[in-house]
């Protein structure tokens, strides 16, 4: 599995919490999900899918983030306490979503002259989230962990292609 892949998505994370939510957070070590749960054994309270085509692979990529994590981000986001998940605060994961995959699919469509396109994301909420990924390979998730200790993760499943051909395209 070729780690560069994935280091976009990390890069991207970090800048978007950064920049758009005032936020620093740090990565934890990437892992391949073993059962088909969206947060694996994190319990996402909401999540957000995009589906990502290309000439050499097919992917989903999910933000997966807990209620207190999703609270704080969007509490720092938006500059005031959001203290529930409410219909207007949804749209914030995705959005939070798009702007990270941005950032990815510039560095990945440079680096691998591709031509990534993705799809607009879907909004999943609720406790014990379960989704089957629509790729065959193997899902690669990448936590990170907030101040004070509350995490969130980012998962691309894919069905062939840049994360084990060493990005030859």
């Amino acid at each position: 599995m070729n780690a560069e892949f994935f280091k976009p998505f990390v890069d991207g994370t970090l800048e978007t919490l950064r920049i758009q939510c005032a936020t620093e957070a740090r990565p934890g070590k990437p892992f391949i999900r073993p059962d088909t749960t969206v947060g694996g054994k994190m319990d996402p309270a909401i999540a957000a899918v995009i589906g990502v085509t290309s000439d050499g692979f097919r992917a989903t990529v999910t933000l997966c983030f807990p209620e207190p994590s999703f609270l704080k981000i969007m509490t720092n986001m938006l500059g005031e306490p959001c203290s529930s998940i409410t219909k207007d605060l949804e749209d914030g994961v995705a959005e939070l979503l798009n702007i990270i995959f941005g950032a990815a699919k510039r560095v990945i469509n440079q680096q691998h002259g591709g031509a990534i396109q993705m799809a607009i994301p879907t909004i999943i909420r609720g406790g014990g989230i379960q989704a089957t990924a629509l790729t065959r390979g193997r899902t690669v998730v990448l936590p990170f962990v907030l101040p004070g200790g509350d995490e969130f993760q980012i998962q691309v499943s894919m069905d062939h292609g840049l994360e084990r051909e060493g990005a030859s395209k």
